[in-house]
């Protein structure tokens, strides 16, 4: 610590004198080693140092005769010696009982005598010590003592140049900056006398004014003015110097070496007979200020709304299509906020005040806001809002322009009602064929269930021939109706493919299965061919794949006799995640005119008048079939030439499964008798609980019966079922509400009993009520005896 006599101010001022010499931690310097060396050999001395005494410790700058080793400033012979002005001799360390613990006086070297003089720099600051010691106790003499006093003025004259040098480097380097600066600067840096001629100017002048610096040394600078300017030049720079004025902002033109004219923006400084100058060249800036002028002027001419606002957003200018669009004048908005004048019952303030705090953030804006004119009439205004920075990147003005958009808003709600009105007609659409489906599969559902049983009970030979034209028409008629039922999901947007496993070679060999009876009536060859590269298992939707190769496969046999109608896929690309595979269905049929190859994927369109009539069909096939595969975003391909054929073509991506690459599809074993299980079948049309039971009976089981929910409920709460066949459509409680009440009942029978839903009813949204509340699954009226017990063998073990 330092003795108590030294002022924590005093001290304060030390370091900083010390610190701002910058030698402290610095690398080893000769100067100083050669001084401490002649310390030595002026004192007969073994050791010598010099040492820099800062705030915490004492800092060996040079040090001779020993190693330098840290030593706690408190017991340091330097914090000792800087507290006078002269030399301080310690003839015998060991009598000295301030320096027991000194590391170099109880260890090696074991220093026994010591002389130091302060460094005392010009202001007066004690910055550190020379000094010297011995290993035995001594003295020196008073022309020693002398010397070390003149070794440490030496050192502090060192010190202080070795400052001074830095500050002139320093200086020298700021100002070859400088001068670099004005050289490479891209505005005009120059001195000129009174008269104007050129003492120093940069390069600048070389892309302005065409000269080189040289040349235009020695030119005067009026000369380069052009005469129109000066008079008025002249004239201003009088008027200032009498009124004591020495620095000048001036505008003039000047004229280049080729006789171009630039418009400079020149700072003038006068100073000892000197004038300091730089000019900037505003030649774009004076451009765009008449550029401005013209559309200040245009803006008062045109049509749309123009507002000019302050940068604290206040009205400053409007011209007269503000005035027109809104009937506010300059007067009534002059100092005030556009918003708050044009704001009325229906404003949405919230908007407003977003665009009031992007004007803050500087930032621009378009936004479209109901307004309010003079008259109280409402208005649609379109506000683009751009902010104009000045030179300093502050905010100068903001500008907007306002277009009445009333007539627009107007177009848009109406087309909003339009748009209102036809999703209500589209869903009255969807809502009227769902109910129709729903009153035709009804019927249909007796009559199929009915052909099927009659088909399956033995009937007579010439029983059979009716009951398959029978069985024919009305398969026919529901394929219609699904048909249509089909395109209005499509096109209300309801459908949504399912993205299960399957094998295209099993189902494509399925389907070609199906069709051989409609071949062989036509006498048709029917084909399939399958790239053995292609994926045993892919992810994608079977019914709906299904229905495409149906449409087109049943087309080709349909237009084909005698012929040959194939099914071939190849598989196209193929990576870790997605198989892409080609697939084409041709035939060598009647074919289809070219000037009809647009037509034919239009809805209820054939490519000849006489095709529905001669072959049936309802023109939907080939429509939806498009559209199925716009769902997977696949295109489909045509080429035909009529009495030659017609192909078929398109691609689709599948993700492949998982893990099943080399699996095999395994199919469930058939259903022979289900003796034991009990049904109960709900349903209040006695045809459907008719055909159910003569299904279900011949399955061989145990069937009950109920004709509404209330009675489903009563039936359930007394029998255990191991299945249970819920009608959707109802009388009083629906199927819906009656799955509902059981699934809410206490017990685990209760919540799992399987409960299928019987309906005829395609709307989307049941087919998510299903699932909602509580159904295991559903089957769609009319439905055939494969499809009761594909149900019943996926919820019922045998």
């Amino acid at each position: 610590m330092l003795p108590e006599r030294y002022s924590s101010a005093s001290e304060d001022e030390r370091i900083k004198a010390l610190h701002d010499y910058n030698i402290l931690d610095t690398p080893t310097e000769y100067e100083f080693d050669n001084i401490s060396k002649l310390a030595g050999l002026i004192c007969n001395a073994p050791i010598a140092l010099i040492t820099l005494v800062d705030e915490q410790r004492v800092f060996f700058k040079s040090i001779m005769g020993t190693s330098a080793q840290d030593v706690p400033r408190e017991i340091s012979f330097s914090t000792y010696t800087i507290e006078g002005n002269d030399v301080l001799e310690i003839p015998d360390i060991a009598l000295d009982h301030r320096f027991d613990k000194h590391p170099g006086v109880c260890g090696h070297p074991y220093v026994r005598y010591y002389a130091g003089a302060p460094l005392i720099d010009e202001q007066g600051y004690r910055l550190g010590v020379i000094g010297v010691f011995d290993t035995v106790p001594r003295t020196i003499s008073r022309e020693q003592k002398d010397g070390l006093m003149i070794l440490a003025r030496e050192i502090i004259t060192h010190i202080s140049l070795k400052q001074k040098s830095a500050e002139l480097d320093a200086k020298t380097r700021r100002f070859e900056e400088m001068l670099n600066l004005s050289t490479v600067s891209p505005e005009i840096h120059c001195i000129l006398d009174y008269n104007g001629r050129i003492l120093f100017i940069n390069d600048a002048v070389t892309s302005i004014l065409e000269y080189s610096p040289e040349e235009a040394t020695g030119l005067n600078m009026w000369e380069f003015c052009n005469k129109e300017d000066i008079s008025r030049l002249i004239r201003e720079i009088e008027a200032g110097l009498k009124k004591g004025t020495k620095q000048f902002n001036i505008d003039f033109r000047i004229i280049s070496k080729s006789g171009v004219t630039r418009w400079l923006s020149w700072n003038m400084v006068a100073k000892d007979g000197r004038w300091y100058t730089y000019g900037r060249d505003i030649t774009e800036n004076k451009r765009v200020e008449n550029e401005l002028m013209k559309l200040s002027f245009v803006a008062s001419k045109v049509d749309n709304a123009v507002v000019i606002n302050d940068a604290n957003n206040h009205v400053t200018w409007v011209n007269a299509a503000f005035e027109k669009i809104t009937g506010f004048t300059l007067n009534d908005l002059r100092g005030m906020r556009l918003g708050d004048l044009i704001s009325g019952p229906g404003t949405d303030l919230e908007l407003l005040e977003k665009t009031r705090e992007l004007s803050r953030q500087n930032k621009s804006f378009t936004v479209d806001l109901l307004a309010y004119r003079k008259d109280k009439q409402p208005i649609w205004l379109s506000v683009y809002n751009t902010v104009v920075f000045n030179d300093q990147g502050k905010v100068d003005i903001e500008v907007e322009i306002i277009i009445d958009i009333t007539d627009k808003k107007r177009a848009e709600q109406e087309m909003m009602q339009a748009k209102e009105q036809a999703l209500q007609l589209s869903e009255a659409k969807e809502m009227f064929l769902s109910v129709m489906s729903h009153e035709i599969r009804t019927p249909l559902n007796a009559v199929i269930g009915m052909t099927h049983l009659l088909l399956e009970n033995n009937p007579k030979p010439s029983q059979v021939a009716d009951l398959n034209i029978l069985r024919f028409s009305s398969e026919n008629l529901l394929n219609i109706i699904n048909d249509i039922l089909d395109f209005t999901k499509i096109e209300t947007g309801n459908m949504h493919l399912e993205s299960m496993p399957l094998s295209i070679k099993a189902l494509a060999a399925d389907i070609l299965i199906s069709l051989q009876v409609s071949a062989r009536k036509k006498e048709n060859k029917l084909e399939l061919s399958i790239d053995e590269r292609i994926p045993e298992n892919i992810l994608g939707d079977r019914t709906r794949l299904y229905q495409i190769f149906i449409n087109l496969l049943g087309n080709a046999i349909k237009f084909t006799s005698k012929g040959t109608v194939l099914l071939h896929a190849r598989l196209e690309r193929e990576t870790l995640t997605e198989a892409e595979i080609y697939f084409e269905v041709s035939d060598n049929g009647i074919g289809i005119p070219q000037d009809k190859l647009s037509y034919i994927f239009e809805t209820f369109t054939q490519a000849k008048t006489d095709i529905s009539r001669k072959y049936g069909g309802t023109g939907l096939g080939l429509a939806i079939t498009k559209k199925l595969l716009g769902l997977y975003g696949s295109e489909i391909q045509v080429k035909s030439e009529e009495d030659v054929g017609t192909v078929f073509s398109f691609t689709i991506c599948f993700s492949k499964v998982a893990g099943m690459d080399n699996a095999v599809a395994v199919l469930p074993a058939d259903i022979e008798s289900f003796a034991g299980k009990k049904i109960l079948v709900v349903d209040d049309n006695e045809i459907n609980i008719l055909v159910a039971g003569r299904i279900l009976g011949k399955l061989g089981f145990e069937l009950d019966f109920a004709g509404d929910g209330l009675e489903a409920i009563e039936k359930i709460k007394c029998n255990q079922y191991d299945l249970i066949f819920m009608d959707i459509k109802m009388p009083g409680m629906d199927g819906f509400e009656t799955t509902g009440i059981i699934r809410e009942m206490e017990g685990d029978y209760f919540k799992t009993v399987p409960i299928i839903a019987l309906t005829a009813s395609t709307l989307q949204d049941e087919n998510l009520k299903f699932k909602a509340s509580g159904m295991d699954g559903h089957i769609l009226k009319p439905f055939k005896p494969d499809d009761i017990r594909n149900v019943v063998s996926a919820h019922i073990s045998k």
